[in-house]
């Protein structure tokens, strides 16, 4: 059985109250400690770009020193420092393990993504005095590959849970599907069908759950870096970045021990022949497109023969997000009839408006074969916008109401996230015949207020010189950090109280990066 509507504003409007409640359902899968799917933490994962680069930059900031075709996202002045032309073809190979615990139990789960993370050109353009260096191409800012999930007995709260509010756009596909039904004869109470006839709680389920993340964010960006005055570099970037997204969520509840088996559910006109539930199970699919522009610009001052000096700034950058979203609740039966479904499906389109980041850097550069470079970065997480209003063909009153839960969106950032410094350190030997061997590290800090997701990356690579005119980078990045996330939230009716339900997390990240330089 099946009851498919086409889901309109009106019940996107009723989502979106769930959404400001308790943040179930929008977009990032976003490592923040919080609900991955709520748009907050949504607005967090579209923002953030990841320090991948290019093979060389991946290792060594570039705020005050050039290292390769990326060094423009650290700061554009460092072009201007690029002593020939080249091609540049950049390839990386990401994965992920995911140690997670839920309610006692823990599940490992892996993750791998394979891209071609960039492809650019940068052209020296002769000068009798100075430099000029442009360029331009492809470069991967972001990847969002991760694997969440849990398997566990739970006696104290269920999915259903969730949709019986009031609130609760799931739950109306609940009802139809015996997920939740009138707990009173009156009909004006609805109560999660597997608490029903239980007084004391419920006796509990098998609850697995998977989630899973996928997409990338690209940049096609122009570049432009030039020696102002003597010593004195400057530059900008200017690039459109798109992005691809897709969080899929699935909660599987399973009566294993046949704890329900009455004959209530489907009875015919003689009250009996009924059934009762075996499983219950929400699927939730969200796919999002991303569009906003990208434009920085730096510059570097050089002290003496090895000193640099720089200092760049990422302007804020207002993001489109266009979402298609759906769920579905499927139920079967002990009597194993055809299991009964409902869901529903939509649409809608908003924007994030991205904070400045500064970064500010200091480099000793070519000295005795040795460059080393530190920088730091400052960015206000909890100044990140939202604008649901974004849509210019929104009724008036449909933009009265989503200004005030834009409002609520914009305190719960406010509330959960915080301003941060990120620091990285990096150095390289170059040896007589252009080997070069390469190290780094960097700090970054948590962004989330509450939890304590603060990152730990760590880098090493080499620079093989192939022959005059090939030049080949490898890098390998492992990142540590711990999480956790909100498989689901609800309000108890009697308490007032917020339960939620939260898996966590030890993760680790392994990126190999492996580049080609092709003098032109």
């Amino acid at each position: 059985m099946k009851k498919k509507t086409r889901f309109g504003l009106k019940r996107l409007l009723g989502l979106i109250s769930l959404l400001l409640f308790s943040f179930i359902f929008s977009l990032a899968m976003a490592q923040d400690g919080y609900d991955p799917m709520s748009y907050s933490s949504l607005s967090q994962l579209f923002s953030s770009q990841q320090y991948l680069g290019s093979a060389n930059s991946a290792i060594i900031p570039s705020v005050a020193m050039e290292n390769g075709y990326a060094s423009f996202i650290d700061n554009p002045a460092g072009m201007s420092l690029i002593k020939g032309s080249y091609l540049n073809l950049g390839y990386m190979s990401n994965r992920s393990e995911f140690n997670q615990n839920f309610r006692g139990n823990e599940l490992l789960l892996d993750s791998k993504y394979d891209i071609f993370n960039n492809i650019g050109v940068i052209y020296k353009v002769p000068t009798r005095v100075g430099s000029l260096v442009i360029g331009g191409g492809i470069h991967i800012n972001s990847l969002y590959n991760r694997a969440l999930g849990s398997s566990a007995f739970n006696n104290q709260s269920t999915i259903t849970d969730v949709f019986k509010g009031e609130s609760s756009d799931y739950r109306n596909i609940a009802f139809e599907t015996y997920a939740i039904d009138y707990i009173d004869q009156a009909q004006t109470q609805l109560e999660s069908i597997l608490r029903i006839g239980f007084d004391n709680g419920f006796p509990g389920t098998y609850q697995q759950s998977e989630l899973t993340q996928k997409g990338r964010s690209r940049e096609f960006a122009f570049f432009l870096g030039t020696e102002f005055k003597k010593n004195l570099h400057i530059g900008f970037s200017l690039g459109i970045n798109e992005a691809s997204h897709n969080i899929s969520r699935n909660i599987l509840e399973e009566d294993l021990d046949n704890f329900y088996d009455g004959d209530f559910i489907e009875q015919d006109e003689n009250g009996e022949n009924g059934t009762d539930i075996n499983s219950i199970q929400l699927t939730d699919n969200l796919d999002s497109d991303i569009l906003g522009i990208e434009a920085r610009i730096g510059a570097i001052y050089q002290i003496g023969q090895f000193l640099n000096l720089g200092a760049s700034w990422s302007l804020p950058s207002k993001m489109e997000i266009t979402e298609e979203y759906s769920s579905m609740i499927t139920t079967s039966f002990d009597n194993f009839l055809n299991p009964f479904f409902d869901s529903f499906e939509g649409e809608f389109t908003y924007a994030v408006i991205r904070p400045s980041k500064y970064s500010l850097g200091m480099a000793v550069n070519q000295l005795k074969g040795f460059d080393i470079s530190i920088a730091i970065d400052f960015i206000s997480h909890n100044k990140m916008d939202i604008d649901l209003t974004y849509d210019e063909s929104l009724d008036f009153d449909e933009v009265v109401f989503l200004r005030d839960q834009e409002n609520i969106i914009k305190q719960s950032i406010g509330q959960r996230y915080q301003s941060v410094m990120n620091t990285r350190i990096g150095a390289q030997y170059r040896f007589k015949n252009g080997t070069e061997i390469r190290a780094g590290s960097s700090m970054l800090p948590s962004k989330s207020a509450q939890i304590n997701e603060t990152r730990r990356l760590y880098s090493g690579g080499i620079g093989i010189p192939l022959s005059r005119d090939f030049f080949l980078d490898i890098t390998t990045q492992y990142i540590q950090w711990n999480d956790r996330s909100i498989l689901y939230e609800y309000q108890d009716v009697l308490s007032s109280v917020s339960i939620q339900e939260s898996i966590s997390e030890r993760n680790n990240l392994i990126n190999v990066l492996i580049g080609i330089k092709i003098k032109i």
